[in-house]
């Protein structure tokens, strides 16, 4: 059975969507198999991904459909259901069956099986969606701006947690978010950040202008840009989830005596390629399981999974 990781924070604009998207990229480039649900009625992740949804999570919910007939492949081993602002009506009709607070979990169920990763997003605030979010949740990923607000409501939350599902043993990781290390506040927040909540508080993701840049274009960061500060905090984000959730390696595990190799690597020009478009040389670059072929001067990019699609 697959993980199904719920992504929430009771705080709206803290880079929940951004995460998802490519966090969610990411296991997909290590070959994973990947499904993306999106809860939250703004129907964030179908632009983010440049996807456009024949049928969203409404149609599951309320019509009965079937989940597996609502799917919209985003990339390779990368799927997505869809949301819009027809959730906003389909709430309160969840709200009046007896398992209100299940209705989602029970419609992934037969999917489990056939994804090693499910990733929810959820909407900023504690909804009927949120709730269903939490409950079908495996693994609970908590995305937090370094703000005093955003701390304060990380407690709220983890309270909430402890009432939904009897306890936090589901809450596998804190991610900072819009981290600027040119600030004292940002610098002294993480720091009783990780005081607090120690070794749940994962490296911070650093404010980068090129991550908010690729979602209003469509793309993960490791397409619009593999070689910026967003991709490197993103893989990073990417192998320790996947260490905490034991989804296993991208490739053969190595050696005992063999170095750990870093995460963006291969970094450089490629001998005898050249662009197809301006004839300039290609550069290189491995993210994520990622083989990235680009062009500095006219943004000429291709990439390809280094372990191989799984179907």
């Amino acid at each position: 059975m697959g993980r199904v990781i719920a992504v929430t924070n009771l705080k709206g604009g803290i880079g929940k969507t951004t995460t998802v998207v490519n966090l969610s990229a990411g296991f997909a480039l290590r070959g994973s198999r990947v499904l993306l649900v999106d809860t939250d009625a703004q129907g964030n992740l179908s632009m983010a991904l440049g996807v456009q949804p024949r049928r969203t999570l409404y149609d599951v919910l309320v019509d009965g459909a079937k989940l597996s007939d609502c799917i919209s492949p985003a990339r390779p081993n990368l799927d997505l259901i869809a949301a819009d602002a027809s959730l906003l009506t389909a709430q309160p009709e969840i709200s009046r069956r007896p398992d209100w607070a299940r209705v989602l979990d029970k419609a992934l169920m037969p999917l489990r099986s056939h994804y090693d990763v499910i990733l929810i997003d959820s909407g900023g605030s504690l909804t009927v969606l949120n709730v269903n979010a939490i409950n079908a949740a495996t693994d609970i990923l908590v995305p937090t701006t370094v703000e005093p607000f955003a701390l304060k409501g990380l407690e709220v939350l983890i309270q909430q947690l402890k009432r939904i599902k009897g306890n936090t043993a589901a809450l596998r990781a804190i991610v900072p978010t819009l981290y600027d290390t040119r600030t004292r506040q940002s610098v002294e927040l993480l720091d009783t950040l990780r005081e607090r909540y120690g070794d749940l508080v994962l490296d911070p993701i650093r404010v980068n202008v090129r991550l908010s840049e690729c979602t209003a274009q469509g793309k993960t960061i490791y397409e619009f840009d593999p070689r910026s500060r967003g991709a490197l905090d993103y893989a990073r984000l990417v192998e320790q989830m996947s260490a905490r959730i034991q989804l296993g390696p991208a490739t053969p595990p190595l050696a005992p005596s063999t170095p750990t190799p870093p995460m963006v690597t291969g970094a450089g020009a490629v001998l005898n390629a050249t662009c197809p478009n301006c004839g300039r040389p290609l550069q290189r670059a491995n993210v994520a399981g990622y083989r990235i072929l680009y062009c500095d001067h006219c943004k000429y990019r291709r990439q390809e999974l280094a372990a191989g699609d799984r179907r």
